[in-house]
């Protein structure tokens, strides 16, 4: 008969436990622990699209905070851990602006507003190994429109390819 009282104290409490977390899960804010970023761009990342749409907005589409894993697929690899580790090296960064053709959408040109450094040196490399042309503005020189404008059209000049 004890064993009985202590199996069925032991299923009450199991149950109240159960209940007790459905009815905190049922909650909104636990259930989706989101909201809306406010604001999406930060004043300097606004004032740097502003710029960009000033200097070469007529001529392309321009694209903000895309991820490379969106423009970049990696390539047949025989091993599947290789190609995880391709896989994982691009699913998190993110080019900060991405020039794109206007009727096709093709990116032409990739914006960092970063300079050149040990760190992210994986995205030179990746944006030559692919053929897309990179422009590392530093702070200084991204909030000036003549250089910024010189900067996409050397890089553009360098790889004809991208143009249409």
């Amino acid at each position: 008969m004890s064993l009985l009282i202590v199996v069925l104290a032991a299923f009450a409490c199991f149950a109240l436990v159960f209940l007790i977390k459905q009815r905190q899960f049922s909650q909104p804010a636990i259930r989706l622990p989101y909201q809306l970023k406010q604001p999406f761009f930060s004043p300097s990342e606004r004032a740097q699209l502003e710029l960009l749409e000033q200097a070469v907005g007529g001529e392309f589409r321009i694209l903000t905070k895309v991820r490379l894993a969106d423009v970049v697929e990696v390539t047949a690899i025989p091993r599947r851990s290789t190609w995880y580790h391709a896989t994982n090296r691009i699913s998190a960064a993110s080019f900060d602006f991405l020039l794109c053709d206007r009727q096709q959408l093709a990116p032409v040109c990739a914006v960092e507003i970063e300079e050149a450094s040990e760190a992210n040196a994986f995205l030179d490399e990746l944006c030559e190994a692919i053929g897309l042309p990179l422009v590392r503005l530093t702070p200084r020189t991204a909030g000036s429109f003549d250089q910024v404008r010189a900067a996409i059209e050397q890089a553009l000049a360098r790889c004809p390819t991208t143009r249409s």
